[in-house]
């Protein structure tokens, strides 16, 4: 029952967007004990909690950086969109997520003209 709420709530409120979010603070609008929470998503995910939602903040920055729409901003305006707060952050978690480094996936997967 614990993962359903998690997930869903991930999917409807999709907090990884925030700056800042913790452990506590996701526990707290879940209303569990930030341990039960860590333990959710370690057993559920094999992920630390901050790799969890890392890895979430580059699925999306993946979407927004492929999106049309946002050809307009920079790398770290999305990157900041997505929840990251650092450049160094981003860099360092969407390497780990996807191999490659945002400019490599840009690259990669650029519409054909």
């Amino acid at each position: 029952a614990r993962l359903a709420e998690l997930r869903a709530f991930m999917a409807a409120a999709q907090p990884h967007h925030e700056y800042g979010l913790s452990l506590k603070s996701l526990a707290d609008r879940l209303q569990l004990p930030p341990a039960e929470l860590s333990r959710t998503i370690n057993s559920a995910f094999g992920q630390i909690f901050n790799d969890f939602i890392n890895e979430r903040r580059v699925e999306a920055c993946k979407s927004a950086l492929l999106d049309p729409a946002n050809a307009h901003l920079t790398l770290i305006a999305i990157a900041e969109s997505c929840g990251f707060n650092s450049k160094s952050t981003f860099n360092r978690a969407f390497k780990k997520f996807t191999g490659q480094s945002p400019r490599e996936f840009m690259q990669a997967n650029r519409p054909e003209d």
